[in-house]
């Protein structure tokens, strides 16, 4: 009796569990079907072709520019100032008058020596007759020349002085902010103003170090210039038409000087610039910025590639990467060109993702495909 029971009770605790497991099957193939019904997880992208193409690497370095004409003018002698001829930052013309100098006691003295010039002519053609005659010795006249010419030596002197003492401007250009006024003293060697010349070309000087490929005298080399508003402004070209003869000994650095237009004034003295130097030229991809990712592993690149039923499938391929040129990448290794790429939207992609692009849209579309 005690045997059926246990039968009975052992019977019905397997008929439960029994059941609790259909149920649970039950459960779990309805939540799988569920889950089937969702469509498979995909992105959509834009999409384009890897290009091959030939790059030329280049050396950047930062350049300055240096005004043809520039230099300081000091004065060679000391004086009073009687009269100013520019204001600060004034454009002035070659031969313009700057500054003029009290010529006052440079000018009486000037006329004094005249006198005496004159003065001495007179004795010379005096004692030229009296050794005609035969009255004097020729020491006598001898002496005579020699104090006309003296005496016209310290003319000259006095007037060099004197123009010496008016500064003008050697070229046409542009002054410093120097001020200046009337009756003000200025010492021997004040500097008087900067001057930067008005010119339709502008030196750039750079630095290639040593151990880096050298241009050639004559090569171009590209310019470009930091703006506050703007990354970089379009690149100049400039040519190279000097190279300094040897490195130098400190930074181990070879100088070079490009000459650059300026005809529109846009570029000034001292203005720093990057200087872009053609360097080899290699076999490359260039793909665009937005077709690269990057993460804890690399950059990659999503390859678009087509499953056996002929959707879209997105494969990371593993890309070194080169120089940047405007909003393309240049990819050194990799890629081998012509590949369908992801290009913007690439980010939300990983591996054997379903990819929807463009080219996806319109070919479904023809077909009758929502």
């Amino acid at each position: 009796m005690n045997i059926k029971r246990w039968l009975t009770a052992i019977f019905i605790v397997l008929v439960v569990i029994a059941s609790l497991g259909f149920i649970k099957f039950s459960q779990i193939q309805a939540m799988i079907a569920f889950g089937e019904s969702f469509p498979e997880p995909s992105a959509s992208v834009k999409s384009t072709y890897a290009q091959a193409v030939e790059h030329t690497t280049h050396i950047k370095v930062v350049g300055q520019l240096q005004a043809r004409q520039n230099m300081t003018i000091s004065n060679e002698y000391p004086g009073q100032i009687t009269f100013v001829g520019f204001n600060p930052g004034d454009t002035v013309n070659a031969g313009d008058v700057l500054i003029k100098l009290d010529t006052s006691i440079d000018e009486a003295n000037l006329k004094a020596a005249k006198a005496r010039v004159k003065l001495a002519k007179s004795t010379y053609a005096r004692v030229v007759k009296l050794l005609e005659q035969k009255r004097i010795s020729p020491d006598e006249v001898d002496q005579a020349e020699a104090n006309v010419s003296i005496g016209e030596a310290e003319v000259q002197n006095l007037e060099a002085l004197i123009a010496k003492k008016t500064i003008t401007a050697p070229f046409a250009g542009h002054t410093g902010f120097d001020q200046y006024q009337v009756g003000q003293f200025l010492d021997v060697n004040s500097q008087i103003t900067t001057m930067v010349g008005k010119d339709d070309a502008i030196w750039v000087d750079f630095h290639v170090p040593q151990t880096l490929s050298q241009p050639s005298i004559g090569s171009e080399v590209s310019i470009s210039f930091s703006n506050n508003n703007q990354n970089v402004q379009s690149d100049y070209q400039a040519q190279i038409i000097a190279k300094k003869p040897s490195i130098d000994l400190n930074s181990r650095q070879q100088s070079y000087r490009a000459l650059l237009s300026n005809a529109d004034k846009l570029f000034n003295h001292n203005q720093m610039a990057m200087v872009k130097i053609p360097s080899t030229t290699v076999n490359a991809v260039m793909v665009p910025t937005n077709a690269i990712t990057r993460s804890h592993f690399g950059e990659f690149v999503y390859k678009l590639e087509k499953d056996d039923e002929q959707n879209w499938r997105a494969t990371p391929i593993k890309v070194t990467l080169g120089d940047k040129v405007q909003d393309n990448q240049i990819v050194l290794s990799g890629l081998t060109g012509g590949e369908f790429i992801a290009s913007e939207g690439a980010f939300k992609l990983r591996e054997n993702l379903l990819v929807f692009t463009e080219q996806t849209a319109s070919t479904q579309s023809e077909n009758g495909v929502q």
